[in-house]
């Protein structure tokens, strides 16, 4: 075993000026090895699709307990129950919500999201031009979220503010202005959100009966509230990232429009080919190998989840979009083994009823501005996103 190549500074992917566009940086840390170290972040990173899974995979010796974000539990005095918990807890506390992610309760929803799909994509389509952040892509996870929870945030300005601090809030050199945004909405969420739950919602089934399994203790509220904010932001992301990706590969929807039963596989390129979360830590339990470089114990470790769905080991001619992609769904981009996102289905209805919805209006996106990407070292997703809806 060898110990892996270092990396100086400039190569950091989380210095402001690689995260416009970090695919460049993404590319040289694959060709420095399979996991690099960053002396300066004391950081070891993986960025191949092959190292990045068998980092994602060993959950025994890659743990998330100790945190899955760029700071640990015990600096940050943070735990999300879902993410930063080993079995037997993270077992437990999944377990309890694992029934409503199943895919016919996923599929209840699906009326209750297409209704304001279309109606946003109407209003969007019959304005012509707008920010697709603002008219949609911002405000459609956040009804849905409403649908899965039950709860209904003060308004959306409110919630977009919240869900990307809770981003913000686990990357390194945070503003703590952030954690005071997280504090705000658990603390909304335990004054006044809870009461104005319906009768039956998961959030009621959550905070009354402990979930599925009544397994869940005091984590009850920290287990709702990661849900209900984890689910915003990534859905924003993952929506303008696929108007974003269209407006780029115009070809790409041309085929999505004369095929759509393309549109399920359609989601899975765009998460490949720009995945929402940018990565996610653990920290060895032990001395481990990755691709023949030796990790010490008690390690901090970054998986780099857009780098490994870039790699062209693993997938052919990777920085095309291509919608007809046949191993597209092989992608990273929710994680993997025992924490692949449990909002994932969520995601991909969201993702399927927005471009169904599109598809059936809008001929070509043009971008009419420059997109403003959000300076967030944990989520990839635009502040403003300018396109022109042609349907003529």
């Amino acid at each position: 075993m060898t110990a892996g190549p270092s990396v100086d500074l400039p190569l950091d992917p989380f210095l402001l000026e690689h995260l416009d566009d970090p695919y460049p940086v993404y590319e040289r840390l694959r060709a420095a090895g399979p996991v690099v170290h960053l002396p300066e972040r004391d950081l070891w990173v993986a960025a191949r699709y092959e190292s990045v899974s068998a980092v994602l995979r060993n959950y025994k010796v890659f743990a998330s307990g100790l945190g899955s974000s760029y700071v640990r539990v015990a600096d940050s005095g943070f735990r999300a129950p879902f993410i930063d918990n080993d079995p037997p807890v993270h077992t437990r506390i999944r377990r309890s919500v694992q029934q409503q992610f199943q895919r016919n309760r996923i599929e209840e929803m699906r009326p209750d999201v297409r209704e304001p799909t279309e109606r946003l994509v109407e209003a969007a389509v019959a304005a012509g031009e707008v920010d697709v952040v603002t008219a949609l892509t911002q405000p459609l996870p956040d009804l849905a979220i409403r649908r899965l929870t039950g709860i209904t945030p003060p308004d959306t300005e409110t919630i977009t503010s919240w869900a990307d601090s809770v981003m913000h809030m686990v990357g390194p050199d945070a503003d703590p202005v952030h954690m005071e945004r997280v504090l705000e909405a658990v603390g909304w969420l335990a004054e006044t959100g809870l009461a104005g739950m319906p009768a039956h919602c998961l959030g009621r089934l959550i905070m009354e009966q402990g979930g599925d399994t009544g397994q869940l203790g005091d984590e009850r509220l920290m287990t709702l509230a990661s849900i209900w904010l984890a689910g915003i932001d990534s859905t924003n992301s993952l929506l303008a990232n696929a108007v974003h990706a269209f407006a780029l590969f115009p070809e790409a929807w041309d085929a999505v429009r004369a095929d759509p039963s393309l549109i399920p596989n359609a989601v899975e390129e765009v998460l490949r080919w720009d995945s929402p979360f940018r990565q996610f830590f653990r920290r060895t339990t032990e001395e481990v190998e990755v691709g023949g470089v030796t990790i010490p114990a008690d390690a901090d470790v970054c998986a780099v989840l857009p780098a490994a769905n870039r790699d062209s080991a693993r997938f052919a001619d990777a920085d095309t979009f291509d919608v007809t992609r046949p191993d597209a769904r092989q992608h990273v981009a929710f994680g993997a083994s025992i924490h692949l996102c449990i909002g994932a289905p969520v995601a991909r209805l969201e993702a399927a009823e927005f471009l169904t919805s599109l598809a059936s209006r809008v001929r070509a996106f043009e971008l009419v501005g420059t997109p403003v990407r959000n300076p967030n070292r944990e989520i990839r997703n635009f502040t403003s996103l300018p396109i022109r809806m042609v349907t003529a």
